[in-house]
């Protein structure tokens, strides 16, 4: 099924719609410099090179996962570069919830899981300027429709997707979904997102501080 931009939340958004991308966190980096606006967002169909926390592989199936990386301009001192992965990490969680994804949990620092299966990953990439947050980007990648052939053997008892986990949902609908969770995120006080962020499984193994 082609990929096909959504319409109702996120269209709101300045975007970038590419069928493939090495990384859609480096296309919304220079994208950035270039003078994005806080918001903006790069949607990929597929990532050659996607990539998580430690320089690991983020693995994508073209059609099936969504690839996403926000532009954010929180105006933050450096130290603070720490809160999107909170605030991101939140924002997956609720999306997952609202199309329907049984038994999740968040896993510090960046990961959310499914029935114990890893579902979803967050990535932050800031770049600082005299001790603030002159822009940050915000990577996602959600494993949406895969099957359980689509991932490689050795990852097949822990990674799923929301198709495999009972959630009836697009990579359209979890990008409106993500958007429109992410704002919220935003215009709460942070501390409310991150007692939640807690409360749903991230201070089991360790915290912020």
């Amino acid at each position: 099924m082609p990929f096909q931009p959504p319409s109702p939340v996120s269209a709101g958004y300045p975007r970038r719609w590419l069928a493939v991308a090495s990384s859609t966190n480096d296309v919304a980096r220079e994208w950035a410099k270039k003078g994005a606006p806080d918001g903006a967002v790069v949607v990929a169909d597929h990532q050659t090179r996607g990539r998580g926390r430690r320089g690991r592989n983020w693995m994508s199936t073209p059609g099936k996962a969504l690839c996403a990386s926000f532009v954010l301009r929180p105006d933050w001192p450096a130290d603070d570069a720490k809160r999107l992965a909170v605030l991101g990490g939140w924002a997956v969680y609720q999306a997952l919830q609202r199309v329907g994804v049984p038994d999740l949990r968040i896993k510090w620092p960046n990961d959310v899981l499914s029935s114990g299966r890893k579902i979803s990953g967050v990535l932050v990439e800031p770049l600082i300027a005299r001790g603030r947050i002159e822009f940050a980007i915000l990577g996602i990648g959600v494993n949406v429709q895969q099957e359980a052939l689509d991932f490689p053997e050795e990852l097949r008892s822990r990674a799923a997707s929301c198709r495999m986990l009972g959630g009836t949902c697009s990579v359209e609908m979890v990008l409106d979904y993500l958007v429109e969770a992410l704002a919220e995120s935003r215009r709460e006080p942070y501390e409310g997102v991150e007692a939640r962020w807690k409360a749903a499984g991230a201070d089991r193994e360790a915290t912020l501080e």
